[in-house]
């Protein structure tokens, strides 16, 4: 989240964590690759569209630098990072499948099955926690889902207030499921909401994921599945240094899928100028927008620095305060409407130096 801020990552995967033996030999990694994508200290965030899959990847809290690059000839993808060691609080997270965005009127019975088949070659070390799996959200009730395939070194259930919902069979092997009551900022802003986690008990790397059982298996256990906002193979790390290659295909089968006409800013870069203490963006032009803007989060509210801007790029006023973090939104303005929902979401933070 991000953006959602922690993608709540810092509720779910935060904690003591528990240190198991692994290997030191990384595996080697084979990337067919079309585009590479990078997230750093001072460029945060990336997320846009890809051969029909929606991706993302964000870091927080690591002066180091992550990537992903996505596959040209399926939807898969490959990740390196570096938030590690214990105690530094550095976040990853990649992701890439379907994505249907805020108020979609479906839910997961409207398609016959959603399903993913993957195959992932993945190294974490002996820092922090990280995990592999299906990941989204849901509205009407609001969710943040997990179906955990494969973690390192910690899981969800440990959290003190994990609640024991049952367990389930599917795809072959045994699931615990957990619920977990949170409050922070979600995709719908700050505000209260639960968490689904179903945990596989004999972790795999590579196998179908059948996710449309797991929500009618929750929905059994008294835990309603509404309208989807995401679902995406999802790569998480915390405290950790590591690195996966994933082979994947994900469908919604029935229910006439098709991802939302995208007029989210993307590839937002900033450049700093010492010399009059200044920011400069440039982004990427949006598909049928005729302005942008650009908004600053002060004192706990957005507010527009400039709304009429026909071109891909605006400089701030000179003399920003030193040592301050800024946070800032940019949107497009297609058919006279503001994209904000997603501007904000993916907003950038900058701290002048």
């Amino acid at each position: 989240m991000k953006n959602v801020l922690n993608r709540v990552l810092g509720a779910l995967v935060a904690g003591m964590a528990i240190v198991s033996p692994l290997s030191s030999v990384a595996p080697a990694i084979t990337a067919y690759a079309a585009k590479t994508l990078t997230a750093s200290p001072s460029h945060t965030q990336e997320v846009g569209w890809y051969n029909d899959y929606h991706h993302e990847i964000w870091q927080a809290d690591t002066n180091n630098s992550s990537t992903m690059t996505l596959h040209d000839n399926e939807g898969g993808f490959s990740a390196q990072w570096k938030c590690g060691p214990n105690g530094s609080r550095g976040n990853f997270i990649a992701n890439r499948g379907l994505f249907w965005g805020l108020n979609n009127p479906n839910t997961y019975k409207d398609y016959s099955a959603i399903y993913c088949d993957y195959d992932c070659i993945w190294y974490s070390g002996s820092s922090g926690n990280a995990m592999i799996g299906i990941y989204g959200w849901a509205q009407n009730p609001l969710v943040e889902y997990y179906i955990i395939e494969d973690c390192k070194n910690w899981s969800p259930a440990q959290v003190p207030s994990a609640e024991y919902k049952g367990s389930v069979n599917i795809d072959g092997g045994e699931y615990k499921v957990y619920t977990i009551s949170r409050n922070a900022y979600t995709i719908e802003g700050n505000k209260g909401f639960t968490q689904y986690i179903s945990i596989r008990q004999n972790t795999r790397t590579k196998g179908t994921i059948s996710v449309s059982k797991h929500f009618k298996a929750w929905e059994d256990l008294s835990m309603k599945m509404g309208n989807l906002y995401e679902c995406v193979f999802d790569i998480e790390g915390w405290e950790s240094d590591g690195m996966a290659d994933v082979t994947m295909n994900m469908c919604a089968i029935g229910g006439g899928y098709h991802h939302p006409e995208d007029h989210t800013v993307q590839n937002v870069n900033m450049e700093y100028n010492s010399q009059y203490k200044q920011m400069r963006f440039t982004w990427d032009a949006v598909n049928g927008a005729d302005s942008y803007g650009v908004a600053v989060y002060l004192a706990g509210k957005w507010r527009v620095q400039e709304e009429n801007i026909t071109d891909t790029e605006y400089t701030t006023p000179k003399n920003l305060t030193l040592g301050k973090t800024y946070k800032v939104a940019i949107a497009a303005r297609v058919n006279d409407k503001w994209d904000t929902a997603n501007a904000i979401k993916n907003a950038v933070t900058f701290t002048v130096e």
